[in-house]
């Protein structure tokens, strides 16, 4: 399976994880959850250690390790991981590469594409901050 890092995929694979992890109430190993989610071990765990660094999951070494979340699903809202997945490439990346300094307009419109970029981010921002991991786990 050959899987190309972009962080949309990585966001979702991220939320997906924190579900699981809080479904799962307890330390999950990685290669545990990388089968949950049909996905390779080593690509989950660069996704993890991104959300170890935010803070969102802890990581417990040695034989009865894994991951478990750093606090309720409650507590994590969707855009506390769309910080922790953004990187270096914004989502909004795609916009200014689409402009090209030999354009005519390449100046007004690389001006225009960053403002548009922050706009949507702010956007995107406020929407994931409603819900949270909680919301995203089926009621039994």
């Amino acid at each position: 399976m050959s899987e190309k890092l972009t962080n949309t995929r990585w966001f979702g694979y991220a939320i997906q994880a924190l579900v699981l992890l809080a479904r799962h109430g307890g330390v999950c190993a990685s290669n545990e959850m990388a089968g949950m989610l049909d996905s390779r071990s080593t690509y989950l765990r660069k996704i993890l250690s991104f959300l170890v660094k935010a803070e969102l999951i802890q990581a417990k070494e040695g034989r009865e390790g894994g991951y478990s979340l750093a606090r309720p699903a409650d507590e994590i809202t969707l855009a506390d991981v769309y910080h922790a997945m953004k990187v270096e490439d914004p989502f909004t990346k795609g916009l200014m590469e689409s402009t090209s300094d030999e354009c005519q307009t390449a100046e007004i419109t690389k001006q225009n594409f960053e403002q548009l970029g922050r706009e949507i981010d702010t956007v995107i921002c406020t929407e994931l901050n409603r819900k949270t991991i909680a919301d995203l786990i089926p009621s039994a």
